[in-house]
């Protein structure tokens, strides 16, 4: 008998060997601000016939050189973590965590797994979601875009202000300059003496 006729036999015993398999996806990148709260996606499809009532799933943190599974026996998170209900994780194939009052070493790359016990344990992993934790903004707004066009558009505003009041000054100034020489060429005026008397009415 062939072997590999032998082994083709032999898995066709077991129905479904080949084709259980488990699919793990996670959201490549999130961003999350200090003491925030931030949920980390991980959606999974099963291959095949399997019993989903045994399933399981864990969080995992890679550091350097090191494995740390987040849970909350984990005093690093403990009181910090919350995990989908088991209705959500078996109906709605989802294994999502969500970590509150985020703080700045939060920051690293988390990996899903997620676990079934079918006469054998078979499992499958995400890709991982790199966390980053950003600190908190305090004080004056950022210097986006819109902020130095709201700027740009204040000072152009004021100088157009100042601008009118020097004009309307100097238009005023000029016409109270303007009364002031009538008055000085009226006062010259009537206040020239009398021209002496001709030589013919001398004569």
């Amino acid at each position: 008998m062939n072997p590999i006729t032998g082994l083709i036999c032999i898995l066709g015993v077991l129905p479904g060997f080949l084709s259980q398999t488990i699919h793990v996806w996670q959201t490549p990148v999130i961003w999350a601000t200090e003491g925030s709260s931030v949920t980390l996606p991980c959606d999974y499809r099963i291959i095949g016939e399997m019993d989903t009532s045994t399933g399981s799933y864990k969080w995992y943190r890679h550091m350097v050189r090191s494995k740390v599974e987040v849970t909350e026996n984990n005093m690093k998170f403990s009181g910090r973590l919350s995990s989908v209900v088991n209705d959500q994780f078996i109906r709605g194939r989802s294994a999502a965590i969500t970590l509150q009052r985020l703080e700045l070493s939060d920051s690293g790359m988390y990996y899903c797994e997620v676990i079934f016990e079918n006469g054998q344990k078979i499992s499958g992993e995400g890709n991982g979601t790199f966390l980053n934790v950003t600190a908190s903004v305090s004080g004056p707004p950022p210097y986006t875009v819109q902020n130095i066009i709201r700027m740009v558009l204040g000072v152009l505003v004021v100088l157009a202000a100042l601008s009118v009041c020097c004009f309307s000054g100097d238009k005023k100034n000029e016409n109270q300059r303007e009364s002031k020489q009538c008055e000085v060429r009226l006062n010259m005026t009537f206040s020239q003496p009398n021209a002496p008397p001709s030589e013919e009415k001398m004569v």
